[in-house]
């Protein structure tokens, strides 16, 4: 914090200076000249001290502190427009190695030399880099037109049976082989899960939003076989259905929707239309589980 204060006052004491000698001394008379006499927008910075000084400011914060520039965006245009400069900026921005040697994230050949910091990956050559544009492009797309006609298929091979909770349970219970699938992100599962229940997220969190996990399918089939009995569910039915349509595109013969989910239906003033797995008064547990969890689940 007071790192950041003694750079503040750095720069009001640059921009004073700066603005000055801009404004009043005989070095900058002929400059000041030129620019009255091509420019109206320049000369109209000039005599205008809050313009001058903004600007002054803003340069000194970029030359003082990297910071203390992101700080100022911020406050000028928002937290959003913030985001967004600085995502530009570090798309485009080219940083020495912070170590001697570095492997390129797309060929993974070693390298001594300056290279390509994009995206918090590292990259020998712009060939490289365009490289892994196309290719990720190109499997984002695949994986959209796939779950899209996953999502628009109406007819599939095997019925998809709709369970409350406490149906859910009691299927558990049976000793009939059921498994419950919490498809909810990581986050949401390791505040709170159904006990013994694995988790293999439909999607993953970024930012403020949700990505599709494109390896969905391929860790459920790596772990439970196409006939096993599964019971799938979420925070509130949605994304175990959209799991459900997906698993049973994919070939599996036993799948149960748990409606309501772990949290429940509620309208939009936050009334309790369809009661879920916690407040049923059903068993759950939290944090991680040892073999449950999808790291462990994802590693097989």
């Amino acid at each position: 914090m007071e790192s950041i204060i003694y750079k503040v006052i750095l720069n009001i004491i640059f921009a004073l200076i700066v603005c000055r000698f801009l404004k009043s001394s005989s070095f900058t008379e002929g400059l000041r000249n030129t620019i009255e006499r091509h420019s109206k927008n320049l000369t109209q910075l000039v005599r205008c001290p809050h313009c001058l000084y903004f600007w002054t400011a803003a340069i000194g914060a970029g030359l003082i502190s990297e910071k203390l520039m992101e700080f100022g965006i911020l406050l000028l245009t928002g937290w959003r427009g913030g985001f967004h400069l600085d995502k530009i900026i570090t798309r485009f921005v080219t940083r020495p190695p912070s170590q001697k040697k570095q492997d390129c994230y797309a060929c993974g050949q070693r390298y001594d030399r300056k290279f390509l910091f994009r995206e918090g990956k590292y990259f020998c050559t712009y060939k490289c880099w365009f490289g892994y544009l196309k290719n990720f492009h190109q499997t984002q797309k695949r994986y959209n037109e796939e779950e899209n006609a996953i999502t628009t298929q109406e007819v599939y091979p095997v019925s998809i049976e709709n369970v409350n909770p406490i149906e859910a349970k009691e299927l558990l219970d049976g000793g009939n082989g059921y498994v419950y699938i919490d498809v909810r992100s990581m986050p949401e599962y390791e505040i709170g899960h159904p006990s013994g229940a694995y988790n293999v997220p439909i999607m993953h969190r970024q930012g403020g939003g949700m990505i599709p996990n494109p390896d969905f399918v391929r860790v459920v089939e790596t772990n439970f076989s196409h006939e096993t009995k599964l019971l799938l569910g979420c925070q509130m039915g949605a994304r175990s259905m959209k799991a459900a349509e997906a698993l049973a595109a994919a070939g599996f013969t036993n799948l149960s929707n748990v409606e309501g989910g772990f949290g429940g239906v509620r309208d939009t003033n936050g009334n309790l239309l369809q009661a879920g797995w916690a407040e049923s008064g059903l068993p759950t547990e939290e944090g991680r589980n040892n073999g449950t969890d999808y790291t462990s689940l994802s590693e097989k």
